[in-house]
C-alpha cells in the first residue's frame, strides 16, 4: 500500500506521498489548516486540496492510507467533533488516522521508540510515551502558552524592544534590527503596530528570527530570550519525565529528545542553554523521520495490529 502523510501545522500544511518502504515520492506545502486561523471550512478546502493534489500525483493506487496530523486536533471537543466528521468525509473508503501533530512528531521523530518529541515551531508542545504510557505537556495555545516556541519569542522580542528604547535596557544589535524590520519611524510605532498584528500568530512568530539574529551579533535581550525559551522547553520535557519514565533519577543521557521545529535552527544559541537546562537523563537526538511521516507510521501500525 502507497501512503499520504499530510502534517497540518500552524503555519503551512505539508502533504508528502511515499511508497510502500515509506520512501518519499513526492511533497507540496499548502497554506495551514489550522481551524483556529481558517475556520473549518478552510481546514476543509485546505486538506480537500492536498488530498486532490496527492491522487493527481500519479504515484498513488486507486486505495491507500491517510495519516493526517493537525494542530489543535484534541484540545476542543466541539471542534474534534466537526473535524472527525470532517476528514472521514474527506477519506472515504481509504484506511486514515488522525492524531494531533504532536503525536505524529512523536511517531516520526523516534520512530515509534519510548522517549520524548519536543516541538517549538509556531507553538510549542511536548509528548512522551514510556512503556505504553503517554503524556503530554504544553500546547496551551499562543494567548496563554507556547512558551519557548517562534510566537512566544516573537512576542518577547517586541517587550525586549520596548526596554531597549526607552533605556530600562542597554541598546543592542536587537533595537535597530526591529526598527528597520517594522520599517519604524519612531518607537512608539512599535504600539500601532502590535495592535494590528499581535494576534497573528504566524506573522509575530516570524520575528523570532531577529531574535536568533541579535543572539548572533552578541545582544544581551536577545541571550536573555534565548536562555528563558531553553528552560521554558526544558520545564516540558521534565514534567513527562517526571509523570512516566521510572527512572527519572536513572543513568545519565538514557531518555531521547528528539527537537522538531524551527525555533532550533538557532543552533547553539538554543541548544547550549536547552542541554543545560534539561534533566541530565535526557539527550538531545535529531529527529529520526520528516513530521509528515509520523501520522502514516501510526496508522501503519493500527492496520498491522489489527491485520
Amino acid at each position: 500500500m502507497r501512503w499520504l502523510g499530510i502534517d497540518g501545522g500552524g503555519t503551512k500544511t505539508a502533504c508528502s506521498v511515499y511508497d510502500e518502504n515509506l520512501d518519499r515520492l513526492d511533497r507540496t506545502v499548502l497554506t495551514t489548516c489550522h481551524y483556529a486561523q481558517v475556520g473549518l471550512d478552510g481546514m476543509e478546502r485546505v486538506l480537500r486540496d492536498g488530498i486532490a493534489w496527492a491522487q493527481t500525483s500519479g504515484h498513488l493506487d486507486d486505495a491507500f492510507g491517510i495519516g493526517l496530523s493537525l494542530c489543535g486536533y484534541g484540545e476542543d471537543a466541539r471542534a474534534d467533533a466537526a473535524i472527525r466528521d470532517i476528514v472521514a468525509a474527506l477519506a472515504g473508503q481509504n484506511p486514515y488516522a488522525l492524531v494531533n501533530d504532536v503525536e505524529a512528531a512523536w511517531a516520526a521523530g523516534l520512530d515509534m521508540a519510548d522517549g520524548i518529541a519536543l516541538i517549538a515551531g509556531t507553538g510549542s508542545i511536548a509528548y512522551g510515551v514510556c512503556r505504553g504510557r503517554t503524556m503530554r505537556c504544553g500546547g496551551w495555545d499562543y494567548e496563554i502558552g507556547d512558551e519557548g516556541s517562534g510566537g512566544w519569542m516573537g512576542k518577547e522580542l517586541l517587550r525586549a524592544f520596548t526596554r531597549q528604547a526607552d533605556g530600562r535596557d542597554a541598546r543592542g544589535p536587537l533595537y535597530e534590527l526591529v526598527r528597520r524590520e517594522l520599517d519604524l519611524h519612531d518607537d512608539f510605532d512599535i504600539i500601532p503596530f502590535a495592535r494590528r498584528a499581535i494576534a497573528d500568530r504566524t506573522r509575530i512568530a516570524a520575528l523570532s528570527r531577529l531574535v536568533t539574529d541579535a543572539a548572533g551579533a552578541g545582544d544581551a535581550s536577545a541571550h536573555a530570550i534565548m536562555a528563558a525559551a531553553a528552560r521554558e522547553e526544558a520545564d516540558m520535557a521534565r514534567a513527562i519525565v517526571e509523570g512516566i519514565f521510572d527512572d527519572a533519577g536513572g543513568t545519565v543521557g538514557t531518555i531521547p529528545v528528539a527537537l522538531i521545529g524551527g525555533t532550533f535552527n538557532a543552533g547553539e544559541l538554543i541548544l547550549e542553554p536547552l542541554r543545560a537546562a534539561l534533566p541530565a537523563t535526557c539527550r538531545l537526538v535529531a529527529p529520526a523521520h520528516e513530521p509528515d511521516l509520523g501520522a502514516v507510521l501510526i496508522l501503519r501500525a493500527r492496520m498491522e495490529r489489527t491485520a
